[in-house]
Protein backbone atom coordinates (compact mmCIF):
# COMPACT_ATOMS: atom_id res chain seq x y z
CA UNK A 1 0.00 0.00 0.00
CA UNK A 2 0.86 3.60 -0.87
CA UNK A 3 1.41 3.88 3.21
CA UNK A 4 4.42 1.33 3.31
CA UNK A 5 5.62 3.49 0.44
CA UNK A 6 5.85 6.53 1.04
CA UNK A 7 6.04 5.49 5.22
CA UNK A 8 8.99 8.35 5.74
CA UNK A 9 6.99 11.26 4.74
CA UNK A 10 4.05 10.27 7.02
CA UNK A 11 6.85 9.31 9.87
CA UNK A 12 8.27 12.97 8.98
CA UNK A 13 5.83 14.95 9.49
CA UNK A 14 4.57 13.57 13.05
CA UNK A 15 8.07 14.24 13.92
CA UNK A 16 7.64 18.15 12.44
CA UNK A 17 4.28 18.41 14.44
CA UNK A 18 5.75 17.14 17.59
CA UNK A 19 8.84 19.50 17.32
CA UNK A 20 6.15 22.78 16.15
CA UNK A 21 4.61 21.86 19.73
CA UNK A 22 7.86 21.65 21.46
CA UNK A 23 8.88 25.07 20.52
CA UNK A 24 5.32 26.32 20.80
CA UNK A 25 5.28 25.45 24.45
CA UNK A 26 9.09 26.77 25.08
CA UNK A 27 8.02 29.93 23.85
CA UNK A 28 4.29 30.81 24.96
CA UNK A 29 3.86 27.69 27.40
CA UNK A 30 -0.12 26.92 28.43
CA UNK A 31 -2.01 29.07 30.79
CA UNK A 32 -3.15 26.81 33.84
CA UNK A 33 -6.71 27.65 35.04
CA UNK A 34 -8.39 27.86 38.25
CA UNK A 35 -8.83 23.62 38.37
CA UNK A 36 -5.08 24.22 38.90
CA UNK A 37 -3.63 27.66 40.65
CA UNK A 38 -6.90 28.05 42.68
CA UNK A 39 -9.75 31.01 42.61
CA UNK A 40 -13.50 31.30 42.23
CA UNK A 41 -15.93 30.86 39.63
CA UNK A 42 -19.19 32.51 39.99
CA UNK A 43 -22.35 32.02 37.20
CA UNK A 44 -24.86 35.27 37.18
CA UNK A 45 -27.92 36.02 34.88
CA UNK A 46 -29.27 39.10 34.53
CA UNK A 47 -32.06 40.40 35.98
CA UNK A 48 -34.47 41.68 33.68
CA UNK A 49 -33.52 43.49 30.05
CA UNK A 50 -30.55 45.04 31.35
CA UNK A 51 -27.40 43.86 29.49
CA UNK A 52 -23.37 43.76 31.03
CA UNK A 53 -20.51 45.47 29.82
CA UNK A 54 -17.87 42.74 29.71
CA UNK A 55 -15.25 45.36 28.70
CA UNK A 56 -16.05 47.17 32.28
CA UNK A 57 -13.69 43.74 33.96
CA UNK A 58 -11.04 44.64 32.15
CA UNK A 59 -7.84 45.25 34.43
CA UNK A 60 -9.91 44.28 37.15
CA UNK A 61 -8.26 40.53 37.71
CA UNK A 62 -11.63 38.81 36.66
CA UNK A 63 -12.39 37.33 33.15
CA UNK A 64 -16.36 37.30 31.94
CA UNK A 65 -17.53 35.01 29.45
CA UNK A 66 -20.98 34.46 28.01
CA UNK A 67 -22.53 31.31 28.82
CA UNK A 68 -25.98 31.76 26.83
CA UNK A 69 -28.25 34.79 26.73
CA UNK A 70 -28.42 36.28 29.69
CA UNK A 71 -25.87 34.44 31.54
CA UNK A 72 -22.59 34.99 32.14
CA UNK A 73 -19.53 33.14 34.32
CA UNK A 74 -17.00 35.14 36.38
CA UNK A 75 -12.97 33.86 36.56
CA UNK A 76 -10.79 34.98 38.63
CA UNK A 77 -7.95 33.42 40.70
CA UNK A 78 -8.46 35.54 43.38
CA UNK A 79 -10.80 34.38 46.30
CA UNK A 80 -14.79 34.48 46.24
CA UNK A 81 -14.47 37.52 49.07
CA UNK A 82 -12.45 39.84 46.70
CA UNK A 83 -14.37 38.87 43.42
CA UNK A 84 -17.60 39.47 44.85
CA UNK A 85 -17.15 43.32 45.78
CA UNK A 86 -15.85 43.55 41.70
CA UNK A 87 -18.36 42.32 40.42
CA UNK A 88 -21.44 44.57 42.13
CA UNK A 89 -19.15 48.08 41.73
CA UNK A 90 -18.28 47.02 37.57
CA UNK A 91 -21.65 45.14 36.66
CA UNK A 92 -23.74 47.73 34.75
CA UNK A 93 -26.50 45.53 35.02
CA UNK A 94 -28.43 43.65 38.09
CA UNK A 95 -27.07 40.23 38.61
CA UNK A 96 -28.65 37.24 40.27
CA UNK A 97 -25.91 34.75 41.35
CA UNK A 98 -26.78 31.47 40.55
CA UNK A 99 -23.46 29.65 41.69
CA UNK A 100 -20.20 30.55 43.18
CA UNK A 101 -17.61 28.21 44.24
CA UNK A 102 -13.61 28.60 45.22
CA UNK A 103 -10.76 26.52 44.34
CA UNK A 104 -7.78 27.12 47.14
CA UNK A 105 -4.09 26.27 45.94
CA UNK A 106 -3.89 23.44 47.64
CA UNK A 107 -6.55 21.60 46.07
CA UNK A 108 -5.29 22.88 42.90
CA UNK A 109 -1.52 21.25 43.64
CA UNK A 110 -3.52 18.14 44.38
CA UNK A 111 -5.73 18.15 40.99
CA UNK A 112 -2.34 18.51 38.94
CA UNK A 113 -0.62 15.71 40.49
CA UNK A 114 -3.93 13.27 40.10
CA UNK A 115 -3.91 14.49 36.32
CA UNK A 116 -0.50 13.51 35.51
CA UNK A 117 -0.99 10.55 37.48
CA UNK A 118 -4.42 9.66 35.81
CA UNK A 119 -2.25 10.01 32.47
CA UNK A 120 1.14 7.68 33.36
CA UNK A 121 -1.03 5.25 34.99
CA UNK A 122 -3.42 4.71 31.60
CA UNK A 123 -0.51 4.69 29.69
CA UNK A 124 0.91 2.03 31.42
CA UNK A 125 -2.12 -0.37 31.69
CA UNK A 126 -2.41 -0.16 27.50
CA UNK A 127 1.34 -0.89 27.50
CA UNK A 128 0.45 -4.12 29.46
CA UNK A 129 -2.66 -4.86 27.45
CA UNK A 130 -1.46 -4.76 24.23
CA UNK A 131 1.84 -7.02 25.06
CA UNK A 132 -0.69 -9.61 26.80
CA UNK A 133 -3.31 -9.52 23.91
CA UNK A 134 -0.40 -9.56 21.26
CA UNK A 135 1.14 -12.74 22.85
CA UNK A 136 0.68 -14.99 20.17
CA UNK A 137 2.45 -13.00 17.87
CA UNK A 138 6.13 -13.18 17.88
CA UNK A 139 7.15 -13.51 14.58
CA UNK A 140 8.69 -11.38 13.46
CA UNK A 141 8.01 -8.87 16.23
CA UNK A 142 7.41 -9.89 19.55
CA UNK A 143 4.64 -8.38 21.62
CA UNK A 144 5.83 -5.93 23.50
CA UNK A 145 7.07 -3.90 20.24
CA UNK A 146 3.58 -3.46 19.34
CA UNK A 147 2.69 -2.16 22.95
CA UNK A 148 5.61 0.38 22.80
CA UNK A 149 4.78 1.89 19.41
CA UNK A 150 1.24 2.01 20.46
CA UNK A 151 2.89 4.35 23.08
CA UNK A 152 5.12 6.48 21.20
CA UNK A 153 2.13 7.50 19.06
CA UNK A 154 -0.26 7.86 21.47
CA UNK A 155 2.24 10.32 23.09
CA UNK A 156 2.14 11.92 19.30
CA UNK A 157 -1.96 12.26 20.00
CA UNK A 158 -1.71 13.77 22.66
CA UNK A 159 1.52 16.17 21.96
CA UNK A 160 -0.43 17.48 18.55
CA UNK A 161 -3.15 18.57 20.52
CA UNK A 162 -1.42 20.13 23.32
CA UNK A 163 0.31 22.45 20.57
CA UNK A 164 -2.84 23.49 19.25
CA UNK A 165 -4.02 24.36 22.74
CA UNK A 166 -0.82 26.06 23.34
CA UNK A 167 -1.99 28.76 20.07
CA UNK A 168 -5.31 28.87 21.78
CA UNK A 169 -4.06 30.13 25.28
CA UNK A 170 -1.44 32.56 23.56
CA UNK A 171 -4.27 34.00 21.23
CA UNK A 172 -7.59 33.71 22.55
CA UNK A 173 -6.61 33.09 26.35
CA UNK A 174 -7.23 29.05 26.41
CA UNK A 175 -6.60 28.01 29.93
CA UNK A 176 -5.64 24.39 31.57
CA UNK A 177 -8.42 22.84 33.21
CA UNK A 178 -9.91 19.85 34.15
CA UNK A 179 -11.72 19.47 30.84
CA UNK A 180 -8.44 19.65 28.97
CA UNK A 181 -7.09 16.92 31.00
CA UNK A 182 -10.37 14.48 30.24
CA UNK A 183 -10.14 15.77 26.69
CA UNK A 184 -6.70 14.04 26.65
CA UNK A 185 -7.60 11.09 28.14
CA UNK A 186 -10.74 10.82 26.07
CA UNK A 187 -8.40 10.90 22.67
CA UNK A 188 -5.92 8.46 24.49
CA UNK A 189 -8.75 5.91 24.80
CA UNK A 190 -10.52 6.80 21.14
CA UNK A 191 -7.03 6.40 19.23
CA UNK A 192 -5.68 3.19 21.05
CA UNK A 193 -9.05 1.54 19.99
CA UNK A 194 -8.35 2.37 16.44
CA UNK A 195 -4.34 1.37 16.79
CA UNK A 196 -5.87 -2.26 18.36
CA UNK A 197 -8.24 -2.79 15.28
CA UNK A 198 -5.11 -2.32 12.96
CA UNK A 199 -2.62 -4.36 15.10
CA UNK A 200 -5.23 -7.26 15.70
CA UNK A 201 -5.48 -6.86 11.52
CA UNK A 202 -1.90 -7.39 11.52
CA UNK A 203 -1.94 -10.25 13.68
CA UNK A 204 -4.57 -12.53 12.14
CA UNK A 205 -3.17 -11.57 9.01
CA UNK A 206 -0.06 -12.81 9.81
CA UNK A 207 -1.11 -16.34 11.37
CA UNK A 208 -2.88 -16.76 8.04
CA UNK A 209 0.05 -15.98 5.94
CA UNK A 210 3.38 -18.01 5.04
CA UNK A 211 6.43 -17.39 6.74
CA UNK A 212 8.10 -16.51 3.63
CA UNK A 213 6.20 -13.27 3.14
CA UNK A 214 7.43 -10.47 3.39
CA UNK A 215 6.54 -8.72 6.87
CA UNK A 216 5.84 -4.80 4.94
CA UNK A 217 3.00 -6.95 2.41
CA UNK A 218 0.89 -8.29 5.71
CA UNK A 219 1.17 -4.74 7.22
CA UNK A 220 0.03 -3.15 3.79
CA UNK A 221 -2.72 -5.40 3.28
CA UNK A 222 -3.83 -4.91 7.19
CA UNK A 223 -3.66 -1.34 6.76
CA UNK A 224 -5.83 -1.65 3.15
CA UNK A 225 -8.01 -4.20 4.85
CA UNK A 226 -9.44 -1.44 8.10
CA UNK A 227 -8.73 1.71 5.97
CA UNK A 228 -12.27 2.66 5.43
CA UNK A 229 -13.60 1.43 8.69
CA UNK A 230 -10.98 3.97 10.34
CA UNK A 231 -11.89 6.98 8.05
CA UNK A 232 -15.37 6.38 8.59
CA UNK A 233 -15.34 5.98 12.38
CA UNK A 234 -13.47 9.09 12.98
CA UNK A 235 -15.34 11.52 10.49
CA UNK A 236 -18.54 10.32 12.19
CA UNK A 237 -17.24 11.37 15.57
CA UNK A 238 -15.45 14.37 14.13
CA UNK A 239 -19.53 15.47 12.57
CA UNK A 240 -21.01 14.61 16.18
CA UNK A 241 -18.33 17.13 17.66
CA UNK A 242 -18.41 20.07 15.26
CA UNK A 243 -22.47 20.20 16.00
CA UNK A 244 -21.43 20.48 19.52
CA UNK A 245 -18.64 23.16 18.80
CA UNK A 246 -20.98 25.42 17.04
CA UNK A 247 -24.28 24.88 18.97
CA UNK A 248 -23.06 23.88 22.30
CA UNK A 249 -22.58 26.08 25.01
CA UNK A 250 -19.48 28.45 25.08
CA UNK A 251 -17.83 26.92 28.55
CA UNK A 252 -17.20 23.79 26.21
CA UNK A 253 -15.76 25.17 23.05
CA UNK A 254 -11.92 24.71 23.83
CA UNK A 255 -12.53 21.20 24.84
CA UNK A 256 -14.40 20.17 21.93
CA UNK A 257 -12.00 21.76 19.90
CA UNK A 258 -8.88 19.60 21.65
CA UNK A 259 -11.90 16.60 21.29
CA UNK A 260 -11.61 17.31 17.27
CA UNK A 261 -7.93 17.63 16.53
CA UNK A 262 -6.87 14.97 18.80
CA UNK A 263 -9.60 12.66 16.86
CA UNK A 264 -7.96 13.97 13.66
CA UNK A 265 -4.44 13.95 14.59
CA UNK A 266 -5.47 10.05 16.44
CA UNK A 267 -6.64 8.08 12.73
CA UNK A 268 -3.69 9.85 11.35
CA UNK A 269 -1.35 8.43 13.62
CA UNK A 270 -3.16 4.89 13.60
CA UNK A 271 -3.11 4.77 9.62
CA UNK A 272 0.02 6.37 8.53
CA UNK A 273 2.48 6.21 11.53
CA UNK A 274 1.85 3.27 14.01
CA UNK A 275 2.10 0.27 11.31
CA UNK A 276 4.79 1.81 9.04
CA UNK A 277 6.96 2.10 12.57
CA UNK A 278 6.51 -1.21 13.18
CA UNK A 279 7.85 -2.04 9.53
CA UNK A 280 10.76 0.45 10.31
CA UNK A 281 11.58 -1.23 13.48
CA UNK A 282 11.28 -4.74 11.56
CA UNK A 283 14.00 -3.54 9.35
CA UNK A 284 16.13 -2.11 11.86
CA UNK A 285 16.08 -5.64 13.00
CA UNK A 286 16.93 -7.85 10.28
Amino acid sequence: MFIIKYKAFFIGLSVILVAATAILYGVYGLKRGIDFTGGSIVDAAVVGTSTLNLQAFQGTGVEVYSTGEGTYRFLSSKPYEEVAPIISQKATAVLQITQAQSVGPTLGKELTQKAIIALIVVVLAILAFIAFSFREVSHPLPSWKYGVVAMVTLLHDIIVPTGVYVLLSHRYGAEVDTLFVIALLTIIGISISDKIVVFDRIRENLKNSSAKRAFEDVVGDSLRQTFTRSINTSVTVVLALLALYFFGPVTTKYFTLTLIVGMIVGTYSSIFVASPLLTVWNKRKA
